[in-house]
């Protein structure tokens, strides 16, 4: 009789050795983003390893586009530079 008893308290108590841990559906998105910003910087590193002519233009159409902003930005600074200086001449002049 007290083995029934002991039985079913045993059923009742919680066991210690498989612990339950909730998680909350944020953390799962989140580890969720982390692996597969993983996989897809470890397929970038594999494919550029592959492909090592295809990153080098890559580089070099990127570095092309950079330097023609910079340029252009360049330029508008130096006309705006001349156009301010000729402005401080005509009011110097004039006054």
């Amino acid at each position: 009789m007290f083995s029934k008893v002991r039985d079913f308290v045993n059923s009742k108590v919680k066991k210690n050795n498989h612990p339950q841990t909730v998680v909350r559906a944020d953390q799962v998105e989140a580890q969720q983003q982390r692996i597969k910003e993983q996989e897809r910087q470890r397929a970038e590193k594999q494919y550029q390893q592959q492909h090592p002519e295809q990153t080098i233009q890559e580089n070099m159409e990127l570095f092309e586009y950079k330097t023609n902003k910079l340029k252009k930005k360049l330029n508008i600074a130096i006309i705006t530079v001349f156009g301010l200086i000729v402005l401080v001449f005509l009011i110097l002049f004039f006054i």
